[in-house]
C-alpha cells in the first residue's frame, strides 16, 4: 500500500494505491485520524485501490469514527466496481462519490465551511488513545499490535496501545488491560 495526501480548498484528499489488508490497515487507519487533527473533510480517492480486505473495511470504518468524532466528514471516491460491491454488502456507510471533482463539490456544498483546524497535541492524544491522561508521561509498555476492545456496554470498538486505566469515548464504562494485555471491566 502506499499512501499520500494532499490539500485542496482546506479538504485532505487522500490517494490509496495497492492494498489495504491486516499488514497495513493500521497504518492506514492512523494516517486519516492524523488528518482530522488538522482538516474536518477527508476525501479518499480509490482510484488506484485495488483490493480491501475485511480488516481494511474495518480501518475506514475506525477512520470515519474518528474524522466524525472530531466534527469532521469523510468521504470516498473513484471505488472500482468490486469494492463498491463490497461496500454495500457489508453496509458501509461512508458516502461515495464517482469522481474526485464530484466529492469536492459534494464536501463544498455540505452546509458546513471547510476550515483548517488548530491542532491541539493534549486532545489529540486523548482521541488516538482514549486515556484517562494523568500526567504528560509517555507508557513504558507499547503493545506491538494495537489491543481492539468490543465495550460490552455499548458495542463500541476501543483501541488500546498499551497497558493502564481507560475510559470507554462513548459510553464511559472503565476498565483496566495488564502488560499482558489481559482486560478487567468494572
Amino acid at each position: 500500500m502506499f499512501i499520500q495526501h494532499t490539500v485542496k480548498d482546506s479538504v485532505a484528499i487522500v490517494t490509496v494505491e495497492g492494498y489495504i489488508n491486516h499488514t497495513n490497515a493500521v497504518q492506514c487507519e492512523e494516517y486519516i485520524a492524523t488528518l482530522s487533527k488538522e482538516y474536518n473533510a477527508v476525501i479518499i480517492d480509490c482510484e488506484k485501490l485495488e483490493y480491501i480486505s475485511s480488516t481494511g473495511f474495518g480501518a475506514l470504518i475506525y477512520a470515519q469514527r474518528v474524522v466524525e468524532s472530531a466534527g469532521g466528514l469523510i468521504v470516498l471516491c473513484n471505488c472500482n466496481k468490486e469494492i463498491a460491491t463490497l461496500m454495500d454488502i457489508i453496509g458501509l456507510s461512508i458516502t461515495r462519490y464517482h469522481s474526485l471533482e464530484e466529492a469536492i463539490d459534494a464536501v463544498r456544498n455540505a452546509g458546513d465551511t471547510i476550515i483548517e483546524k488548530q491542532f491541539i497535541a493534549k486532545e489529540s492524544q486523548k482521541i488516538e488513545v482514549y486515556t484517562e491522561t494523568k500526567t504528560d508521561e509517555r507508557p513504558s509498555i507499547v503493545f506491538e499490535h494495537p489491543l481492539v476492545i468490543e465495550c460490552p456496554d455499548c458495542k463500541t470498538m476501543v483501541r488500546i496501545h498499551s497497558p493502564g486505566k481507560f475510559k470507554c469515548p462513548d459510553c464511559g464504562l472503565q476498565f483496566a488491560v495488564d502488560d499482558d494485555r489481559t482486560v478487567y471491566f468494572n
